[in-house]
C-alpha cells in the first residue's frame, strides 16, 4: 500500500513538474514576442524603414489579400514622409505554438502627427501574426486582421457560427482565421493551409436573389477580366452538392496584377435562405496538388442550414 501511494504521489509530483515547466516556457515565448513587438514598435516610431523590414521573412505575406514587403514598404515610406511623429503599441492577447508556428493575437495601434497638430490614428486593429524561428529570431511570416468575438466559435479543429448556420472542421495543422477581410460576404472565416500561404475563405451573403451559379459565373468573369493577358486559364466547371443542396464549382488559374498567382477553386450553393461562396486558393499554383485534399477535407466537413 505504502509503495502504491509512493508511486501515486511521484506520478503528481513529475505532472506538476512538467505543468511547471510548460508555464516556464509559454511565459518565456510570451515575453519573446512581447520584446520582438517592442522593437517593431520603436522602428516605427524611429521611421527606421530597414530595422522594420529585417523583422520580416523575406516571403512575408498578409494572409490571401496580398500584401507583401513591397506593399508593405510603399505604405511605410507614405506614413513617414506623411507626419513628423509616430507612436506604436501592441496589447497582446495570445500567444500559443502549433508546430513550428507561433501565434500571436494583439491588438495594435499606429499614431501620427505633424507638427504641434492633435495626435490621429492611423491604423487600430486585432492581428494575428504567425511567427517563425529564423536563426535565433522570431520573425513575423504571415498577418491577418482577426475578429476577437468570433474566436469563441473555434473549437479544436472546428469552427461553428450559429449566426451564419456555417460549421466545418479543418484538417490537422491548418489554422482557423475569423477575420475582418472587407468584403460583399459576411463573417468571413480563413483556414490557412500549412504552407501559411494557399487558403480557404468561407463566409455567408444573406440574399435569396442569386443562385450558386449565377454568383460563381460572375466572380469567375471578373477575375478572368482582371487577370494578366495571356494568365488565365479555366480548368472545369459544373454542379456540385455541398451538404445535401445543389451548388456550383469552376476551378481556374489566374494571375492578378500587383498580387499572386492562384490556382482557386470557387464553390456557391444556396441554403437556408442564403448564398454560401466558398474560395479555396492554392498560392501559387504549383501548391494545388499539396493541397487539394485539405480544400476537399473541409468541404465535406460542411454543415447549413436547410
Amino acid at each position: 500500500m505504502m509503495k502504491k501511494r509512493a508511486i501515486i504521489v511521484g506520478i503528481v509530483l513529475i505532472v506538476t513538474s512538467l505543468s511547471g515547466v510548460s508555464a516556464q516556457d509559454d511565459a518565456k515565448l510570451r515575453a519573446r514576442v512581447a520584446a520582438l513587438y517592442e522593437k517593431v514598435d520603436r522602428a516605427l516610431e524611429a521611421k527606421d524603414l530597414e530595422g522594420f523590414m529585417s523583422f520580416l521573412t523575406d516571403d512575408y505575406q498578409s494572409i490571401f489579400v496580398g500584401s507583401d514587403r513591397k506593399s508593405i514598404q510603399s505604405v511605410l515610406r507614405i506614413r513617414f514622409m506623411g507626419f513628423s511623429e509616430l507612436r506604436a503599441g501592441h496589447t497582446i492577447h495570445e500567444v500559443t505554438r502549433s508546430g513550428n508556428i507561433v501565434k500571436a493575437i494583439s491588438d495594435q495601434i499606429l499614431e501620427g502627427r505633424s507638427s504641434n497638430k492633435a495626435w490621429e490614428v492611423l491604423d487600430q486593429s486585432t492581428i494575428i501574426d504567425l511567427l517563425i524561428q529564423q536563426s535565433d529570431a522570431l520573425k513575423f511570416a504571415r498577418s491577418a486582421e482577426i475578429d476577437r468575438n468570433r474566436l469563441n466559435k473555434i473549437n479544436g479543429r472546428t469552427y461553428k457560427d450559429d449566426q451564419i448556420g456555417l460549421s466545418f472542421t479543418a484538417p490537422p495543422n491548418w489554422i482557423i482565421i475569423p477575420t475582418k477581410w472587407e468584403s460583399p460576404v459576411e463573417r468571413n472565416v480563413f483556414v490557412v493551409a500549412p504552407d501559411l500561404t494557399s487558403t480557404a475563405v468561407l463566409g455567408c451573403v444573406q440574399t435569396n436573389a442569386v443562385s450558386g451559379k449565377q454568383a460563381a459565373e460572375a466572380d469567375e468573369t471578373m477575375g478572368k477580366a482582371i487577370s494578366l493577358q495571356g494568365r488565365y486559364k479555366l480548368i472545369k466547371t459544373g454542379a456540385i452538392r455541398v451538404s445535401g443542396h445543389e451548388g456550383y464549382e469552376i476551378e481556374s488559374e489566374f494571375f492578378i496584377p500587383f498580387d499572386r498567382e492562384r490556382h482557386r477553386w470557387r464553390v456557391y450553393f444556396n441554403a437556408g435562405g442564403a448564398l454560401y461562396p466558398f474560395c479555396f486558393d492554392a498560392i501559387p499554383f504549383k501548391q494545388w496538388d499539396q493541397v487539394k485534399d485539405g480544400f476537399q477535407f473541409i468541404l465535406n466537413s460542411v454543415r447549413v442550414p436547410n
